[in-house]
């Protein structure tokens, strides 16, 4: 997967405290929640950077000047500077980690079953290769704990968005594998399969582990935090 000598990576768990999908710097509990998580990690919530998330293809690349905002309307990130951490909220959406170790670039993005369609994964990667020179072949994506397509259930508004080889009718029920549609998606950026690695963990699934608002449909939303950075 990721070389762990240059770089830190995760995604926070319920027992580390739930978090607001939309706006969670605004949230005292929440922010403080984060806080708590990241100081585990011996991390500054001071060096974090945070995506707005609109379910768009929005990507962009942060520096020093960036640290303990909140970028809105955008559900991608990526910056070659070390010690910032990139974040991405999710309680059920794809968070995906990304890692040029020879340009030395981070990227994470947010992937509801919207940005998959747009395919974000193209438009992060795109702006690897024009902010850094970074190449394709040289990027290491892991695809973190989602909703996985045993329980990605859609009907037929929403069906129409895919194409048939990743739909899955069974005893009535139809639902959409995500994850072999983001790994398709990667490898046609360039991305090599050996470099393509994914959780097989389903946050619905997962019940005592992970937040998930097709499960739980929580008011105000819970969720995760997925978070990359280099040392």
């Amino acid at each position: 997967m990721f070389n762990v000598n240059k770089i830190a990576f995760g995604i926070s768990e319920k027992k580390d405290g739930a978090m607001n999908l939309r706006l969670p710097i605004l949230d005292e509990r929440c922010a403080q929640n984060r806080k708590d998580y990241f100081s585990l990690n011996n991390i500054s919530t001071d060096n974090i950077v945070l995506s707005g998330l609109v379910h768009g293809t929005k990507v962009l690349v942060v520096d020093e000047k960036d640290m303990g905002k909140v970028m809105l309307e955008t559900d991608g990130l990526i910056t070659n500077k070390k010690n910032i951490f990139l974040t991405v909220t999710n309680a059920d959406c794809i968070p995906i980690y990304f890692f040029d170790e020879t340009k030395e670039v981070v990227g994470i993005s947010h992937a509801g079953w919207r940005g998959v369609v747009k395919n974000i994964s193209k438009a992060l990667v795109e702006k690897m290769v024009s902010n850094f020179g970074t190449k394709p072949s040289d990027i290491s994506a892991y695809v973190g704990p989602h909703l996985q397509k045993c329980h990605f259930e859609v009907k037929e508004d929403v069906l129409s968005q895919f194409n048939e080889k990743f739909v899955i009718r069974n005893s009535g029920i139809t639902t959409v594998d995500l994850l072999s549609m983001i790994k398709e998606q990667l490898l046609e950026t360039g991305i090599t399969s050996q470099n393509i690695t994914s959780s097989n963990e389903c946050t619905y699934c997962e019940k005592e582990k992970y937040f998930s608002y097709r499960r739980d449909r929580p008011e105000p939303v819970e969720s995760m935090i997925a978070w990359i950075g280099m040392k």
